[in-house]
């Protein structure tokens, strides 16, 4: 058979059944993702024999079960991969892991349907996606990948139609503080609260740091402390003023990017600041927009709590103004560290898994453990007064040290002692805006 053939066969036979209107027929919402997705199989040949189907796998395999894998076994990171999109959630209660509150489920659904339709179920058939049905790693004993048809609905409602499943994000924050679009319309099923994985849990000391530019709105990335090209694609955020920075926005394990609008001049007449954040690797649109902070004010992020999670602050002055939550707000923590005009950083500086905080006065660097006013932890001499400060985790080791860059060098120390740089690389050129970026490296793959 050759393989049109076989394109055309296994069209035919993609999924099209609405599993919503049974689910509004069901009338319990507990119960929609209990029932298992109709599955639609063919046997592949030649280019899609590597695929192991749900069909493939004997009896009481986990792939032959009702749910999609987690994103973060996909991908290494517990959010939703590049393509994908948030269209819809619930939460499920008891199981401990956010310590009493609500655990949040959130589907990933392939986002561009391409020019397919799809009437009332709000998704498109496999045939329309790049996204074949079939066992996560070719495990049957993986949940699966691309095989459900389904949104609760209360995500990216501006995309009428969406593909299948690709994966799950499973987290401890609210999805309309994970991306603007999904609402509240609750939905709820305690059937998953207590389905896990080791890569939901991801240390909570920093990764090793990363080098990142931004230049004229394009963000380049590289994966090692090293000179050379940018080795992740590079994408575009943010327009002229807007100031950029990276964060654990939700604690997915990967810090990504975000632009602050406003700060600098308060241009368009703005009386806040605007965040503007994304959750995705790469390109897209921003999933997160809030307003927090004032003109003038200098944006800062840190993991104030040691939950993992990376969330906003400003520094006024030489007033800190911290947010536990990226949303707006007043502030949660608030102190005065500093001097006006002094150059704010943010780091771990002792390794405990929360940041502390810090200004940098011409070459003198000033940290403190805990954001919280008090004399400085350490007091060092690192740098040149015309380079830009950074900070990062150098080495692996747990603990954030300084570094500065000018002119497309970028110099680091591991110690937070006067010193010179242990490491000097090439990377970026006058007037780009470095940034330091972390993420998991590998897709965690159980059994």
């Amino acid at each position: 058979m050759s393989q049109r053939l076989v394109d055309a066969a296994s069209k035919a036979l993609a999924a099209r059944t609405s599993r919503r209107g049974f689910f509004r027929r069901a009338a319990i919402v507990g119960s929609a993702m209990v029932t298992a997705p109709a599955a639609y199989a063919l046997r592949p040949v030649t280019a899609y024999q590597a695929l192991v189907l749900p069909a493939d796998c004997p009896p009481g395999s986990q792939c032959r079960g009702g749910w999609t894998e987690f994103c973060c076994v996909t991908t290494g990171v517990n959010t939703c991969p590049p393509g994908s999109v948030i269209a819809g959630w619930w939460r499920a209660e008891g199981s401990n892991y956010c310590g009493g509150s609500s655990r949040y489920y959130m589907d990933c659904n392939e986002a561009d349907c391409g020019d397919c339709g799809c009437g009332a179920s709000g998704t498109c058939g496999n045939e329309c996606v790049d996204c074949d049905c079939h066992c996560m790693h070719d495990n049957c004993g993986l949940w699966k990948e691309c095989c459900t048809r389904f949104r609760y609905g209360q995500c990216n409602n501006q995309i009428e139609c969406v593909g299948p499943i690709v994966c799950r994000v499973v987290t401890c924050v609210p999805p309309w503080e994970w991306d603007s679009t999904c609402t509240r319309t609750d939905a709820r099923s305690d059937v998953t609260r207590f389905h896990d994985s080791a890569c939901l849990h991801p240390p909570l000391a920093p990764y090793l740091a990363r080098p990142a530019i931004v230049r004229d709105h394009s963000w380049l990335l590289r994966d090692t402390l090293s000179g050379g090209a940018p080795n992740r694609p590079v994408f575009t955020l943010g327009a002229d003023g807007d100031i950029s920075l990276m964060g654990d926005w939700t604690g997915a394990g990967i810090a990504t990017a975000g632009v602050v609008r406003g700060a600098r001049t308060g241009i368009d007449g703005r009386a806040n600041l605007s965040w503007y954040l994304r959750h995705v690797e790469g390109a897209g649109q921003p999933d997160l927009i809030f307003d927090y902070g004032a003109p003038g004010d200098i944006p800062v992020v840190g993991d104030w709590t040691g939950n993992g999670v990376d969330t906003v602050g400003v520094v006024r002055g030489n007033q800190w103004l911290l947010r536990t939550r990226n949303s707006t707000g007043q502030p949660d923590i608030s102190f005065t560290f500093g001097e006006p005009g002094d150059i704010p950083v943010v780091g771990d500086w002792d390794g405990d898994g929360r940041d502390g905080i810090g200004v940098v006065r011409g070459t003198t660097w000033l940290l403190r453990n805990t954001p919280t006013a008090g004399p400085p932890d350490h007091t060092f001499e690192f740098g040149d007064a015309d380079a830009i400060p950074v900070v990062g985790d150098w080495d692996g080791d747990g603990i954030v040290s300084p570094g500065r860059f000018a002119d497309g060098v970028w110099q680091v120390t591991n110690r937070l002692t006067s010193t010179g740089p242990d490491l000097t690389f090439e990377f970026g050129q006058a007037g780009d805006e470095p940034l330091v970026w972390r993420r998991l490296s590998e897709p965690v793959v159980t059994s």
